[in-house]
């Protein structure tokens, strides 16, 4: 059974909130500490934002396709080979918005309906709303790795719950 759009864009909001709280925080950080490779997911807290921006970018693309890539091409991957050093976090605060903002759109105006669809590829598919909750899971995982980073470097991170820090402020 597929999720409401009340719920669905609950999650995307929150997970655009959190994305924006975490990147604010990590803009105070130095170069060096951004860069910094902390041996973990994606090297470090650059890295990782990165990859949180990319995955958001190219799910946003799939959504708007109504298709999705073929399965292997993840398992081998060529889809999300290593991160470049690009864009660093000046260009993740430019860039980042229009996703969001994509992402808000596309659950705001799609019709209900539309969430149950199969999106498919060759081997695989998977309903709009199962591949929207990914988009938030996935985007939660790593900004916890972050912020375990961020205290790796002696830095308080941001309070980015949904109980204590989005739902407070956003009813």
């Amino acid at each position: 059974m597929p999720i409401s759009r009340t719920a669905l864009l609950y999650l995307v909001d929150y997970s655009i909130w959190a994305d924006q709280q975490l990147l604010s925080a990590c803009a105070a950080l130095t170069p060096e500490e951004q860069a910094r490779d902390l041996g973990s997911s994606h090297t470090g807290i650059s890295g990782t934002l990165r990859h949180i921006y990319d995955s958001e970018h190219f799910w946003l693309g799939q959504l708007r396709k109504g298709q999705l890539v073929p399965f292997t091409e993840f398992a081998n991957q060529k889809r999300f080979p290593p991160t470049p050093p690009e864009p660093d976090l000046s260009h993740l605060q430019q860039r980042w918005p229009e996703v969001w903002e994509g992402l808000h759109n596309h659950v705001a105006t799609l019709p209900e309906s539309e969430f149950a669809v199969e999106l498919h590829a060759i081997d695989w598919s998977i309903p709009r709303w199962k591949l929207l909750l990914h988009v938030v899971n996935h985007a939660t995982l790593h900004r916890g790795q972050v912020m375990s980073m961020l205290r790796q470097l002696g830095k308080q991170p941001p309070t980015n719950d949904i109980f204590v820090g989005y739902h407070l402020s956003h009813p």
